[in-house]
Formats: structure tokens, sequence, C-alpha cells
């Protein structure tokens, strides 16, 4: 076949090897040609065998049933425990610890056929001390944090998906940075067993892919939903809002009149968006949301703040000191401030089939010392619902910018739905770059 295997999406892969255009082999090999051209500067990738790699491709062209997935190279995240590579969780603590099983969802995806390709780089403890990954489209910018490795490894062609989690941030913000799809999903849907603890109250896990079909074909892998060629009775959104929330004069320029531009764009496809004013029980959020990841965090990390406080940076043994100086009194409360915005939301989407919202304050910043601002998307993981991340547009400097879909909780399917067809009004592709 005369295509940049690189480029193709997750189900035209599954679906090439699935009627004998493709093998896995043949994906993998230039999965790894990616990664042997481009990784010495992008860094996605902590740790991979290219020969296992390649032994699992090859293995996956002999079995009979093939799965949902088949032959789709992902990434997995630093943080999700794997067998046959180390977790580090991003801290020198935890250097070439060798986990005894897979993650579940590591496991789920094998399952439907998909191959683990590498270890991709996080952020230390998945908070915000940055690693050595940088943005793809240009490598003087951040790719986000903490689910860096694998947004750059998939915007960059290394890996056709890529696992993410999100505490704050984690998978928004690389997504809308690198210029890739991403799905959060909604607190608690997907098992979490095997994959590094920071917040429980917060951790939600993730996917990030070139395509939305792809979200919704690993989404089936790991929850056992409909694929999207299954998906029946679907009607086009009736009623969208557009938030701009308490932190929209905290964003760019350029950022804001893109978010407005895809407003406009959708509202000339005949879709129905409404201004939506920002309800009183959301406007404290994103501080209730830093109260409870410090006092969580403290909590699931304290071992490490007391036996390795040397081998921990200034930004993550600050945040342990927060939480431990924060009461249980502010903690509760923050939480019942939760429930309360929580039930508002609720009866918005009684209303609404999905919230358009910023992803980012803006593209992707210079330097690879900071992973950006996490503070359009605190308020949705304390909410706990899902969010997709849709990129669209770019900056003066040619930087991938995004915006994001906020769904109610649990109708995750519904939303993963309307993003295709909200995408498809837009005709969003993902471009991978050369540089």
């Amino acid at each position: 076949m005369s295509i940049d295997l690189c480029s193709m999406s997750a189900a035209k892969i599954a679906n090439c090897i699935s009627v004998g255009e493709l093998t896995a082999e043949a994906v993998m090999v230039s999965c790894l040609d990616r990664i042997n051209a481009r990784d010495s500067v992008v860094k996605s990738f902590i740790d991979f065998d290219a020969d296992r790699a390649l032994s699992l491709a090859r293995a996956s062209d002999q079995q009979a049933n093939k799965g949902i997935l088949r032959g789709v190279p992902f990434a997995v995240k630093d943080i999700f425990d794997t067998v046959d590579l180390p977790t580090s969780w991003g801290s020198p603590i935890y250097a070439g610890v060798q986990p005894p099983r897979n993650s579940s969802c590591v496991e789920l995806l094998i399952r439907a056929g998909a191959i683990p390709i590498g270890k991709t780089v996080t952020t230390e403890f998945a908070y915000f001390s940055p690693g050595a990954t940088r943005n793809p489209h240009n490598l003087e910018h951040t790719p986000g944090g903490s689910s860096s490795g694998s947004a750059a490894a998939v915007a960059d062609g290394m890996a056709a998906l890529g696992l993410g989690s999100q505490t704050a941030a984690s998978l928004t913000r690389p997504a809308a940075y690198c210029g890739v799809f991403g799905y959060k999903a909604s607190q608690g849907l997907i098992d979490l067993q095997g994959v590094m603890g920071l917040a429980a109250s917060l951790d939600s896990l993730g996917l990030m892919a070139r395509d939305i079909d792809d979200l919704i074909l690993a989404r089936a892998a790991l929850c056992g939903t409909a694929l999207p060629h299954e998906i029946t009775g679907y009607s086009p959104p009736q009623k969208l809002a557009f938030f701009r929330g308490p932190h929209w004069q905290e964003a760019d320029h350029s950022t804001q009149i893109n978010c407005v531009a895809a407003v406009e764009a959708l509202a000339s496809s005949g879709l129905c968006v409404t201004d939506l004013d920002c309800p009183p029980e959301l406007y404290p959020l994103s501080e209730f949301h830093k109260t409870v990841m410090a006092f969580e965090a403290a909590r699931a990390r304290y071992f490490e703040f007391r036996n390795h406080p040397k081998l921990l940076s200034d930004a993550f043994y600050s945040l342990i000191e927060a939480g431990l100086s924060t009461s249980r009194a502010d903690y509760d409360a923050a939480l019942a401030a939760r429930d309360a915005a929580e039930s508002v939301l609720a009866n918005l989407f009684l209303t609404y089939d999905a919230i358009i919202t910023l992803a980012a304050p803006s593209s992707a910043p210079a330097g690879i010392d900071s992973t950006g601002d996490p503070l359009f998307s605190r308020m949705w993981t304390l909410m706990r619902v899902p969010t997709v991340t849709l990129p669209f547009g770019r900056d003066t400097n040619n930087l991938p910018l995004a915006f994001q879909l906020v769904g109610g909780f649990g109708a995750d399917e519904r939303l993963l739905a309307n993003s295709r067809y909200i995408a498809e009004q837009l005709q969003i592709t993902c471009t991978i770059p050369r540089l």
C-alpha cells in the first residue's frame, strides 16, 4: 500500500489488518522507524524494547482472533503498570521498578489486539515537574503534562493510541498542546487497578488519538461499549452551551478568538449554541480542586515524602506540605462545594447536550521547564465529568489550538458521539508534524 502508516488512525489500522491489506508487523516497523528517526529530539519514550514490540506484532499476525484493535500500537504512560517494562512513576525513587502484572487498562487493550509499544514520559508522580518530552510541533515548547509523552508520541506518529490519566488537566492540556483528540472518562468509570494514584477523588483514565473513532474504539475495548459503526439511534445534539466561565479573561486573545470561531462555525452549520453564564456554584471550584488534590496527594504519597524527601522536586514537596497543613474541615467543605456544583451541572445537562469551553489558556507555552496552566480543566475534573479535547485552529506561531466538550457524568458514550459529529462539522484533522 502506498500510504504513510504512521499517519493512519487506529481504526484504519485495525480494519486494514482485518481484511488482509496490512500486517501488524508492517505497522510496527513503521512506528519503530518513526521512533528511531524522531524520538531522540521529541523524547516521548522513557522505555521501549523494539525487538519485543516487533515480536508481539509478528505473533499478532499469526493469531486467528485478532480483536477490535488488532495490531494497533499504543503508548503507555509511565504510571501504568506493565509486566514487561519498568514503571517508575516519573520519579528517581522508583527507577527500574518492574511490576508483576499489567494494569487493567493495558491488559484490556491487549485483549482487544492492541500492542504496547513502550512506556512514555510522565511528570514526577503525574504532577507538575516536567519530564524530558518536547512538543513535536515546536521542540522549544512544552507538550504539557502529565501525559506528555503519550500525547507527543501520538501527535508525532510514533503510536496510534496513547494511554493517559488526569488529576487536574493531565490529559486535556497535552492533547490540546500537541494537537490530538483527548478523552477523559467520567471519574471511576474505567478501572484504575495498576495505575499510580495521586488523588482518589480526582484520578481519571483517558486516551489520546488522531481520530475520534479511535477513542470510541479504545473505549469499547475498555468498557464493552458500542463500536463506531454500531452506534444506533444517534441524533445530533440539539442544543449546545458556550461556557466562557470564570477564567475566560485569563486566556490569551488568540485562544479566545479561536474558540469563538469554532462556536460560530457550529452555529453556521445549523447547531443551536447558546451562551451559558457561569452559575455561582461553579465560580470557586478551581480553588476547591487545589484543596482536594493537595489533601489527598499528601496522604497517597506520604511514604515518599517521609522516606525520600531529597529525591522529590520542590514543587511536589510543597504540594505534600500544603496537603498536610490542610484541615479535614476545609477538605470536607471543598467536597461539599463539589457536590452542590455537580447537582447544578446535572440540571444544566437536562437542557444542553454538551458544553463547549476552553481547553487551555493558550497554545503550548515556550520552554520546557513548565507544563502550562491547568486552569481550564480543574473544575470539570473536580466534578468528575467526562471531557473530550478537540484540536481546532492554529495560533500565529502555527502551534495547535483546541477547545473541549464537557458531558454529563456517566454520559461518556453520548459525549463521544457528539464530539464525533462536531468534529465532522468542523472538518477537523490531525496533521503529523514534519520538522
